[in-house]
């Protein structure tokens, strides 16, 4: 192994650039780049074929990196090892882990191209929440749906986000939309159905539906919900029943329960394949 270049001027460039991106979404977005922190995030990011563009350790860090027998340099990658006193500056979690790197963002995959027939979407309508929004990628991730489209309002690469993701942030097509209307009508052109989750006596109940081919499961404001031009746009409502005086579940919460009977009944028609 190469000797690592050791950072611990609070002003050097790459350290900079990590703090800037870290704090604004402004700088993310014209630079196409987000920052990672964690082992399990950054080795998940490496395993999953991310596009980083500078990767630290402190010495606790780079010594378990090297334990499990990941790559401390390749190509178009800056390395270097931080002071623990910097590297406790740039941590945004209670327990740092010593591993820390910028990645730039995927290119996302035009509508066209990610809505198909036969596929299973959770779309975000002004969701705002990181921990809704993390918990969401990670639910799709885990029930095998084919993409997350989301509007402008979800900061999808805010650092709460991409912590709570804990990884599915690279194995999830994700799709920014600053409108719906294309994304109903492209579901429309593919033959997938459009759910509107909402939280109304009218609405089917979720575990009494049948979602036959493509599904979307369109998921409103943790506040407002969806609003009814939205829902009426959607070509059916579903709705969870609740019992005693609770109103509604939180947006994650409610989209998991709906997205799992999505895949199931979609499993039971398909033979359980």
């Amino acid at each position: 192994m190469e000797t690592l270049l050791k950072i611990s001027a609070h002003d050097n460039a790459a350290i900079k650039q990590y703090r800037k991106l870290a704090r604004s979404r402004k700088e993310r977005t014209k630079a196409g780049l987000f920052v990672l922190e964690g082992f399990r995030l950054v080795s998940d990011a490496v395993k999953n074929g991310a596009a980083l563009t500078q990767l630290f350790w402190t010495e606790d860090g780079l010594a378990r990196w090297q334990a499990e027998g990941l790559p401390t340099a390749w190509d178009g990658v800056r390395c270097a090892q931080l002071s623990d006193s910097l590297a406790a500056e740039l941590s945004q979690t209670e327990h740092s882990q010593g591993v820390y790197a910028i990645c730039q963002m995927p290119q996302p995959p035009a509508l066209s191209a990610l809505i198909h027939a036969g596929g299973s979407y959770a779309v975000l309508h002004q969701l705002q929440d990181p921990g809704n929004a993390g918990m969401i990628l990670r639910t799709a991730d885990a029930l095998g749906l084919d993409g997350v489209i989301y509007s402008a309002s979800c900061d999808i690469y805010s650092p709460k986000v991409v912590r709570a993701t804990m990884g599915s942030l690279f194995r999830v097509p994700l799709c920014c939309v600053p409108d719906i209307a294309p994304v109903l009508e492209a579901c429309r052109c593919a033959g997938v159905e459009t759910c509107a989750a909402v939280v109304s006596g009218a609405a089917e109940l979720v575990g009494q539906c049948r979602f036959s081919g493509g599904t979307a499961i369109v998921i409103g404001n943790e506040g407002n919900g969806l609003p009814e031009t939205v829902a009426a746009a959607c070509d059916r409502r579903v709705t969870i029943p609740m019992h005693g005086t609770i109103e509604s579940l939180n947006a994650a919460m409610a989209a998991g329960i709906i997205l799992w009977e999505v895949q199931r009944t979609a499993q039971d028609q398909n033979g359980g394949q």
